[in-house]
């Protein structure tokens, strides 16, 4: 089965755990599944086999805890240890792939954008393609940085005694720099490349392209499945 399949299942699996399991086994899922170092798929097939075991234990009246101990994320940890690593050249793909992604929802929405702005009122649709490039990027490396942090932050707090206010002002603090970096640092870019006029409607264009083409190839080699 690939990860979605996995995961449909472990959702129809889930409801047989009592609360107390249920809960337990909850928190492992979070960690495993935050954690970066393994792919989508591996974390599924294991979060499965823990899940079986969980179930197979409490027809015999046992815990969750009574299988994997008190310490559940050391338990995690030594079982994503014996997981194979990730190839390098699927990473990159995947990475590369995610970018492309990206930027055809980025392209949407600034087209989208730039498109209302221009009739609403008169404004200059001319898009200069080395400058569009790297404002993409500049975009890319922000909320790459941001989704590694949160999801880090997530799966250390998942054991831990959380305080409320000090995670609302780290998500909050995350938030701000990130939009004050994508909103001021591109206005630091000077215009270059090629000029492309009514670049709202390029944009547009491009990024519904990009889209259908990425959810074609996604359906024939399950990239992301």
């Amino acid at each position: 089965m690939n990860a979605k399949e996995l995961i449909q299942l472990n959702n129809k699996k889930r409801k047989l755990l009592t609360k107390e399991n249920e809960e337990y086994y909850g928190n492992m899922l979070v960690y495993i599944r935050t954690n970066i170092a393994i792919s989508e798929q591996q974390s599924e097939e294991l979060l499965m086999e823990l899940l079986d075991h969980i179930i197979e234990a409490q027809k015999e009246g046992k815990r969750a805890e009574e299988v994997f101990g008190g310490n559940p994320s050391a338990y995690c940890d030594e079982m994503i240890k014996q997981l194979p690593n990730e190839p390098g050249k699927s990473t990159v793909f995947f990475i590369g792939f995610l970018l492309f992604q990206l930027a055809g929802l980025l392209a949407v929405i600034n087209g989208i954008g730039d498109i209302i702005i221009h009739y609403v009122k008169d404004s200059n649709q001319t898009v200069y393609i080395g400058t569009a490039i790297v404002t993409f990027f500049i975009t890319a490396v922000i909320i790459f940085i941001d989704v590694f942090l949160i999801l880090k932050w997530l799966q250390q707090s998942i054991y831990k005694v959380s305080n409320k206010v000090k995670g609302f002002v780290f998500l909050s603090f995350i938030m701000i720099i990130s939009l004050l970096g994508m909103v001021f640092l591109p206005r630091l870019i000077p215009p270059f490349g090629y000029a492309i006029e009514v670049g709202g409607f390029v944009y547009l264009i491009v990024g519904i392209v990009t889209l259908i083409i990425l959810k074609l190839m996604d359906r024939k080699f399950r990239i992301t499945k």
